[in-house]
């Protein structure tokens, strides 16, 4: 614990997570990465974050569904691209799993004003919305300044979209997540994967 409070101390849980968000980035060898997401994920109403990327390779490699997808979502070829749920599975970074880091989100959950702990009151899951809400705000602060810093044209030669998504609930490509990854990278950035994202909301395609 303290070790805990001695980093936070001096950095906040954004600084801490930014880091080795960009840390992890610059340890990345693999060629033809064109997108990276950072992958909300919930432990016991507690937010924590994966961080991976696609390769133009990995989303080309036929899968034995893509017939299936083809004949029901019609683009096929683009799911593959922009479904984070189709991308190659494994995770880079996960702020939050462990207890050092999952103990600077609980920290930073306090500082919010905490949960209301009885499950059985309705505030509780209001909270829980709440924190979720500010988590991804928070991440959508980190990829501005990622990209205002330039940390991938210094790596890749060139910008890159950063998403920010629910996982595993990759099958709910709403509004809100247009909003928040126009908020996060610009619209120029992630317009192909806005672009999807509305072309199979206006087929009321939900996948």
């Amino acid at each position: 614990m303290k070790k805990i409070k001695e980093i936070t101390e001096v950095n906040t849980m954004k600084d801490i997570l930014k880091k080795r968000i960009v840390d992890c980035i610059n340890t990345w060898t693999e060629a033809g990465i064109y997108a990276l997401v950072l992958d909300v994920c919930d432990l016991e109403d507690e937010p924590s974050v994966m961080l991976r990327y696609n390769t133009e390779v990995y989303c080309q490699c036929p899968r034995e569904e893509e017939e299936e997808l083809e004949e029901e979502f019609l683009d096929s070829k683009n799911r593959l691209r922009w479904d984070c749920g189709w991308w190659n599975q494994h995770e880079e970074m996960w702020f939050g799993d462990d207890e050092d880091t999952a103990e600077i989100v609980r920290q930073w959950i306090r500082e919010l004003g905490g949960l209301e702990p009885d499950l059985e009151n309705p505030k509780h899951y209001d909270d829980v919305a709440k924190v979720y809400d500010a988590f991804e705000d928070l991440l959508a602060e980190i990829v501005m300044e990622i990209h205002e810093e330039k940390v991938l044209t210094k790596k890749f030669g060139r910008e890159l979209p950063i998403l920010i998504h629910e996982f595993p609930h990759c099958e709910e490509y709403t509004e809100e997540v247009v909003k928040i990854n126009i908020k996060a990278n610009g619209e120029e950035l992630v317009k192909d994967f806005v672009e999807w994202i509305r072309g199979i909301n206006a087929r009321g395609i939900y996948i």
